[in-house]
């Protein structure tokens, strides 16, 4: 084996700027590395090739930003100053406009070429930006004239020790045959189904190390872009730690009974119902349970705003107030309109790992199931989400609605792919007896523990949930059908 198959060289980086995207490349571009960022107009290229540029010129690298038959650089700056990244004392010291147009007609590719390289020279800049490439290739003689213009740009970022972009429109293939002498391809684009419509950004290329692969969601904001890593490419492979004979408990006492032991430290918990059945307050218990014991918890809700969360949980008598106010509980609310999975596992994970959360409540899986434009991805999502809380050892507790309010079957939507990977599994559900709705509970599975399997009636009052005695079906409850309800084991 020769050194440097033992030793694998390690290239300098350059930070882009654009938070996600760095773990995306593998830790950032490769410096002196020639880039093609390719996307349709609107897609976020020229956003993006700023946005490095900014941060750039905040470390103190020089820049030089070259557009060919592009907008003026006055609309240019003037769309970037709502940029939270727009910094104007970078201008033009450290960030420096040109426009290359008219060398590129009366010239050609050398002539372009020339006054890149004198202006790199010129202005000892570390980044050049070529907006407009598509110019360049139209302008080119013959396909083998573009090549070289590439390959000698290239060339000169080597010897100069300069990082070049070459952002151009996706016209005709997304990748032209001279695209593979460039250090990596970045596709920017937007996707539409229906009526929603959501970015991605695709790695289509990259030397030096490997990337991430697949399409990762991004954003366009007033922070400029923002890119969500594919859950299922960032969790680790590894076998999660093994928390060993730790237990946990609801905080619910009557419920705590059916389960001497406790569930499972780090377990996941998939609590299923229709409407109005009391899973969000059971949830809540777990959490003011944790609370009780000082543990940092998290809930995550898709219907239920904080302040009507907290004031539903007080008639109960569960308090958050104070543990929302001094931190020790955050309450994260996501409109229930259109779901980005990764968007919402990212903004859940970070918290987890800045306060070390221990107890997790999502409320409201179904808005995530329903919404989100990528219904193939529920299942390994899921898988991934419940590995990485797992790792850090948060004990987990999702609600998911079911179809049917009340009667004799209980649909269960297997769809999801999460009543495979929860450890435990509760069904709660109503049922009409006389005039009378009455709520119904009943363990269905529980991982490494022994478990009250009979089903159980529960009333919630001021002090929350209290689970009756035993379920003893009468005739009539028989004939509803009620003694085939999961979990009923009497």
């Amino acid at each position: 084996m020769s050194p440097s198959e033992q030793h694998p060289p390690v290239f300098e980086r350059i930070a882009t700027g654009v938070p996600g995207l760095d773990p995306v490349l593998g830790g950032g571009l490769v410096a002196s590395g020639v880039y093609i960022v390719v996307g349709e107009p609107g897609a976020g290229k020229t956003i993006f090739a700023n946005q490095l540029c900014y941060s750039q010129a905040q470390q103190g690298t020089r820049c030089l930003y070259v557009t060919l038959l592009a907008e003026s650089h006055s609309r240019m700056l003037a769309n970037l100053r709502s940029m939270a990244f727009f910094d104007a004392s970078q201008l033009p010291q450290r960030i420096y406009y040109v426009s290359g147009f008219r060398m590129l007609e009366e010239q050609g590719l050398p002539g372009l070429l020339e006054l890149l390289r004198r202006e790199m020279r010129n202005h000892g800049a570390g980044i050049l930006v070529l907006d407009g490439l598509v110019q360049a290739q139209e302008a080119a003689g013959s396909s083998r004239d573009f090549k070289k213009f590439i390959h000698e740009l290239q060339v000169s970022a080597g010897l100069s020790r300069f990082t070049a972009l070459l952002l151009t429109s996706s016209v005709g293939p997304t990748v032209h045959p001279e695209y593979t002498m460039v250090d990596g391809i970045l596709e920017l684009r937007e996707r539409t189904a229906a009526m929603r419509s959501w970015r991605e950004l695709q790695v289509r290329k990259f030397r030096g190390s490997a990337s991430l692969n697949g399409s990762h969601h991004f954003r366009i904001s007033e922070a400029g872009l923002e890119v969500f890593p594919r859950l299922e490419t960032m969790v680790s492979r590894s076998q999660p730690p093994d928390w060993g004979t730790q237990r946990v408990r609801f905080g619910v006492p009557t419920l705590d009974a059916m389960i001497p032991e406790g569930f499972a430290a780090a377990s996941t918990t998939l609590v299923m119902g229709p409407p109005g059945c009391g899973k969000t307050i059971l949830g809540v218990s777990h959490l003011a349970e944790g609370l009780r014991l000082g543990e940092p918890c998290l809930m995550v809700s898709f219907y239920e705003g904080p302040d009507r969360l907290m004031h539903k949980a007080a008639n109960v008598g569960l308090s958050l107030a104070s543990a929302v106010k001094d931190g020790r509980l955050v309450l994260q609310w996501n409109m229930p309109a259109e779901c980005n999975l990764d968007l919402v596992a990212h903004t859940l994970m970070e918290d987890v790992r800045r306060r070390g959360v221990k107890r997790l409540f999502v409320d409201g899986l179904s808005a995530m199931v329903e919404t989100t434009n990528e219904p193939a991805r529920i299942s390994p999502f899921f898988a991934a989400l419940t590995q990485e809380l797992r790792r850090h050892g948060v004990t987990t507790v999702f609600t998911l609605e079911t179809p049917r309010l009340f009667g004799p079957d209980m649909d269960v939507p297997l769809g999801t792919g999460l009543s495979g990977v929860a450890e435990n599994l509760l069904f709660m559900r109503h049922l009409e007896l006389n005039g009378r709705l009455r709520r119904l509970l009943s363990i269905f599975k529980l991982r490494d523990a022994d478990y009250d399997p009979t089903l159980r009636e529960f009333l919630i009052t001021s002090q929350g949930i209290e689970i009756q005695p035993p379920f003893q079906p009468s005739p009539e409850l028989l004939l509803t059908g009620i003694a085939r309800f999961p979990g009923n084991h009497s």
